[in-house]
Parts: C-alpha cells; structure tokens; sequence
C-alpha cells in the first residue's frame, strides 16, 4: 500500500509541475526580455504581452486588463513595453474608449513595440478596482 501512495504523490508532483511549466510558457515567461527596475509584467490570452514601466504595481487592489491592437501576426507574441500615456495619446484614448464613463477605471498604459526604430502600438492596458 505504501508504493501505491507513494506513486500516486509523485504523480501529482510531477503532473502540478507540468502544468506550472506550460502556463508559463504558455504567458511567454521563458522568452520575456530583461525588465527594468521596478517593472512588471502582464500576459493576456489575446497574446498581448506587456512589461508595466514607470507604473505602480497595484495588482493586490486593481484587476488590469488588455486591449490588444490589430499587428502583424509576427508580432502578436512580442513583448511590449508600455508606459503611461502622453497627453495626446490620452486625450485619443478617452474619446474612443469611454472609460471615464465607468466609475473607478482608468487608463494605465499604451504598450509599444519598436519594430526598425518605428514603435508599433500593441494595446492599451487599463484597469478596475478589486471587489
């Protein structure tokens, strides 16, 4: 009886590592670039893949959220950076996205990719209290 249960242990240990190792590589962990200090990272199923610059980790009390933009499909893996939005980036943002209509969402980040020296857009990442 002691081998059945033991088998069975290392069953579920190796299957729970299994699965760990896929959805890892799944969200693209293997291949994320260095991030920056302070940094974060977020992996969407859409494929939008975004390091968070220059913006605060407040996963603990808001739920962040991926818009992703239509790319390239050589690009629909990449990873992004993104950074707060610039003046007119915001104001574009407000006028086709509406978030100031719902209470406690905001916008967080324009993620971009540098493709040859030209950035690309990939997304927008906005964000909602936790309940």
């Amino acid at each position: 009886m002691g081998k059945l249960k033991d088998r069975i242990i290392v069953t579920a240990i190796v299957t729970a590592g299994s699965w760990w190792a896929y959805e890892a590589y799944r969200a693209g962990n293997f291949a994320r670039p260095t991030m920056p200090e302070g940094a974060f990272s977020l992996s969407y199923p859409s494929g939008l893949r975004a390091i968070m610059v220059n913006i605060p980790n407040e996963r603990k009390t808001r739920r962040y959220m991926g818009f992703p933009s239509d790319v390239p499909f050589y690009l629909e893996k990449a990873w992004s950076f993104c950074s707060p939005p610039n003046t007119k980036e915001q104001k574009q943002l407000d006028e086709t996205m509406k978030v100031r209509d719902l209470p406690g969402a905001r916008i967080e980040a324009v993620c971009k990719i540098k493709v040859d020296g030209n950035s690309v857009v990939r997304g927008v990442i906005t964000s909602v209290p936790r309940l």
